[in-house]
């Protein structure tokens, strides 16, 4: 009798522990779903990215009920680009092989500040981008897709306008109005107004918790991956210091890449002592317009390429050839600009770094200066550009040694320059004639005399060459790219 009780009790236990453990596991696996799907940003961008760089009221209008004080005809107003805008183009995004997008600051500006930069409201979206709700549904919808999502970051400066300007209580949130004169006095660049936007005093310890605060609170709300941040040696690398500390203290893997302005590598790396992960690379930048635009010798981008192994992780630097700041690369090219926008584009795509792209460069935009280099996207425009860096994509996602691979220059001169890339078992060597004639190039693959020939496939056209003893002899035509693998 006891027996029979107690078999029927232990069946009655059993049924409810399974019971118990069918739902712990359907809550875990819901938690993944939402985490995998939502807002999040448990994956850490990283030297596999490639990063899509957008103006978002020059990108796409997806939303007309936000067009209010819109003029396309002024390159100063506001054009109707939103949030909306990007979510429906996010498919035309990932088909590119992108894998994280970076769009310009989304806080509440003052009137015509149609790029983010000009803040009213540190709190608040603006109201021409979308409302938060949106910004959100991007960042889940972008997530959803692969994709990760950078935001401007500005914490220098606010707009001409801002409310905090006329209110006593916020004096002492200001450095004291003066020009930037001497560029070379770092107290002057730090707490002058730059192009005369109110410098924010980040000395003040209420402004910057206040700062700091705010970098968190849009984390939280969005679940970003990133934050691009303006301006960098616009402010003290105290605040540097502890902004940095504060984030990945809560966000570990989030990444920070700064903007310092600047073509002096050693003074670019002197910020990587703030924390910040990496910088935008403008000295690789200043040499990729000189070689590739055809104003100066390849030597120095050999030159530049050796000289950067002295920052912290050269890996996660942001390879740019063209931005919001500066006009057009294919624009400032002396001839042949189709042919020399894409070596510019195969370099930055074989380079040590996370490449960068600028809309618009992928349909050969052009432009003049500020604002001109902010024109909207030409969505009526095919072209075959675009395949070529599909192409090259895909040629960088394929080949570890091109995100991970240590980098060593081969040979370079006036007018020739290639490099290889190693990984583990994956070498990949880029080699680049710039010059306007065709010429016989020579490539020194070893030192050693390897009486076995090797056999080496150009990704870009599929035709071999054979290396004998430790080179490869090629004639290569005017303004060639050669990305070479060892069959």
């Amino acid at each position: 009798m006891n027996k029979i009780k107690y078999s029927k009790y232990a069946n009655i236990y059993v049924l409810i522990i399974l019971l118990f453990l069918l739902l712990v596991a359907a809550i875990i696996l819901i938690k993944h779903i939402v985490i995998d799907n939502i807002d999040t940003n448990t994956k850490a961008v990283a030297q596999d990215d490639l990063i899509y760089f957008i103006m978002t009221d020059r990108f796409n209008n997806g939303n007309k009920d936000n067009d209010f004080e819109v003029d396309k005809n002024d390159p100063l107003a506001f054009h109707g680009g939103d949030f909306r805008g990007i979510m429906n183009k996010l498919d035309y995004i990932k088909d590119l092989g992108f894998t994280t997008m970076w769009i310009t600051p989304v806080f509440d500006n003052e009137p015509r500040g149609y790029h983010g930069y000009w803040a009213a409201d540190f709190y608040k979206t603006e109201e021409h981008f979308g409302t938060m709700e949106d910004l959100k549904e991007l960042v889940s919808a972008a997530h959803s897709k692969g994709i990760k999502v950078i935001l401007d970051m500005v914490v220098n400066h606010t707009g001409y306008r801002h409310p905090w300007l006329n209110d006593p209580k916020y004096k002492n949130w200001f450095n004291a109005k003066m020009e930037i004169t001497d560029w070379k006095n770092q107290q002057q660049v730090e707490n002058g107004w730059l192009a005369g936007l109110p410098d924010l005093n980040q000395n003040n310890p209420e402004t910057k918790q206040y700062l700091i605060d705010m970098a968190k609170w849009w984390i939280e709300q969005t679940g970003v991956d990133g934050y691009r941040l303006d301006t960098v040696k616009h402010v003290p690398k105290d605040f540097w210091r502890d902004f940095t500390a504060e984030i990945k203290k809560e966000y570990p893997d989030f990444y920070l890449i700064g903007e310092v302005f600047e073509n002096d590598i050693n003074y670019i790396a002197s910020y990587s002592e703030t924390g910040i992960d990496a910088f935008l690379d403008f000295p690789i930048y200043q040499a990729i317009i000189d070689v590739f635009g055809g104003y100066g010798y390849a030597t120095k981008l050999a030159y530049v390429i050796e000289k950067s192994s002295v920052y912290k992780n050269r890996h996660l630097m942001g390879t740019f050839i063209d931005n919001h700041d500066v006009q057009r690369f294919i624009s400032r090219t002396i001839s042949y600009r189709d042919e020399r926008l894409k070596q510019a584009i195969a370099f930055m795509m074989t380079y040590t770094g996370i490449p960068i792209m600028y809309y618009g460069t992928e349909i050969g935009m052009e432009c003049k200066s500020d604002p001109d280099n902010r024109r909207d996207m030409d969505w009526s425009v095919q072209s075959e550009l675009t395949d070529f860096i599909k192409n090259l994509v895909q040629i960088r996602k394929s080949n570890k040694a091109l995100t991970h691979g240590d980098i060593k220059i081969l040979n370079a001169h006036s007018s020739f320059i290639s490099y290889s890339r190693s990984y583990k078992n994956n070498t990949v060597i880029a080699a680049f004639n710039v010059s306007n004639i065709s010429k016989k190039f020579e490539i020194q693959i070893s030192d050693s005399k390897n009486k076995r020939n090797k056999i080496y496939k150009d990704l870009l056209n599929n035709k071999e060459f054979t290396a004998h003893d430790g080179k490869i002899i090629m004639e290569m035509d005017p303004r060639q790219v050669l990305i070479l693998v060892q069959k």
